[in-house]
């Protein structure tokens, strides 16, 4: 493939990975409309994103499989078409129920998109850039959040729905792009497709240190949820915060998920010799450092601090889902490759749903110093999760 093919390829798994949250964020931008004309409350608004995620990480080890079977450019068309029919049926909705039922089968669409994308990026681009890739395509994920927002825009001028409907009738769209313009095969002259999905699920759960890297991406991701959840309220118990300083630390939180994406994708690469448990675990020591800035914050008075732990966090903690599937495919042989990834985001996800609680928990019954305590150990136990050696496999191009 020349240049030019590759960059359209990259390009359409950028905004595969931007589809994502666009959907979510489509809706959830749209909250006070929701409370407004639908008689939501709150909770129920939050709970159209746990449906959401529910699914995605359910969808997450079946999809990889899906994608190991069809290949990437049906699973990719496949989910675009899944997610644009959600939207439509968010769209159509007028009850709490029904909102459920369409942000659950986009989140499930979703699902193919992580296991397609790293496929893709594994088996059309040079081993060299890998990570990089990897990083660079998770950045699609706040492009397409500031998307949905804007689409959500439209509401307050033509109701919720029709921000809504533009988010579907973008998924229809891709779908198109991806079946007309990705390639028919993954790899020129070569089936990749896995010929027997319950073996390549054996092999991928039988690999070797998967499993406790795996555990490490869901504590990561875990973290990523917390700090999206909680650092605001965080940072008002440790030295009562003005609000307008709360909101540009919460800006520099996703300022250094932006650039820590990049950064720690072109370090692997570039630095860490391909060694992604090795990059890893210096992301884990960045987040201890941030960790550790924000419980200073609640003994000295010292502002300046909030700044620089939400822009550490966010280029640690927030940014570790590129490097984290960049090892899964480094340790998971190629043909199951979606499957492992699958898997990577099962756990992953479910890291999302359940670390969440415990430190919303801790942060109500113990305030927000045993808050940042909880970080500074997680990352610990994260960083010897990862404290194993990754194996040069020449067979991985």
């Amino acid at each position: 493939m020349n240049s030019l093919t590759l960059k359209i390829h990259f390009a359409l798994i950028f905004l595969a990975h931007a589809l994502g949250a666009m959907c979510v964020l489509g809706v959830l931008a749209s909250g006070p409309q929701l409370i407004a004309q639908l008689n939501l409350t709150a909770i129920q608004v939050g709970a159209l994103a746990s449906a959401y995620s529910a699914t995605l990480a359910i969808a997450s080890l079946p999809a990889g499989m899906v994608v190991d079977r069809l290949g990437t450019r049906p699973a990719l068309t496949l989910a675009a078409l899944v997610m644009s029919c959600g939207m439509l049926w968010v769209s159509f909705s007028d009850n709490f129920a029904s909102l459920c039922i369409g942000m659950a089968i986009s989140g499930a669409g979703y699902g193919l998109i992580n296991p397609a994308a790293g496929r893709a990026v594994l088996l059309w681009f040079s081993p060299q850039w890998r990570a990089t890739l990897m990083g660079l395509k998770q950045t699609g994920v706040p492009v397409g959040g500031a998307i949905g927002t804007a689409l959500a825009g439209l509401g307050l001028v033509y109701g919720w729905q029709i921000g809504v409907l533009g988010v579907a009738l973008v998924a229809g769209l891709l779908a198109i792009l991806f079946f007309f313009l990705l390639p028919k095969k993954d790899t020129t002259g070569t089936n990749q497709h896995s010929p027997n999905i319950t073996r390549g699920l054996a092999k991928v759960l039988s690999t070797p240190k998967l499993g406790r890297a795996n555990l490490a991406a869901g504590l990561t991701n875990g973290g990523q949820f917390t700090l999206w959840a909680f650092l605001a309220e965080t940072l008002r118990q440790s030295a009562a915060l003005s609000a307008s300083l709360i909101a540009l630390c919460m800006g520099l939180l996703q300022l250094g998920t932006l650039l820590g994406r990049l950064f720690w994708g072109v370090t692997n690469d570039r630095f860490m010799s391909q060694n992604a448990a090795l990059t890893l675990r210096w992301l884990c020591f960045v987040g201890i450092a941030g960790a550790c800035m924000l419980l200073l914050l609640s003994h000295l008075d010292l502002w300046i601090l909030a700044p620089l732990a939400a822009l550490l966090l966010g280029f640690s903690m927030c940014s570790a889902t590129g490097i984290h599937i960049a090892l899964t495919i480094s340790l998971a042989p190629t043909q199951f490759a979606g499957t492992a990834i699958g898997y990577t985001m099962l756990v992953t996800n479910l890291g999302g749903v359940i670390i969440p609680l415990i430190f919303g928990a801790l942060l109500d019954y113990a305030g927000a110093s045993f808050f940042s305590i909880g970080l500074i150990v997680m990352m610990a136990v994260a960083f010897w999760l990862l404290l194993f050696r990754v194996e040069t496999q020449p067979n991985k191009t």
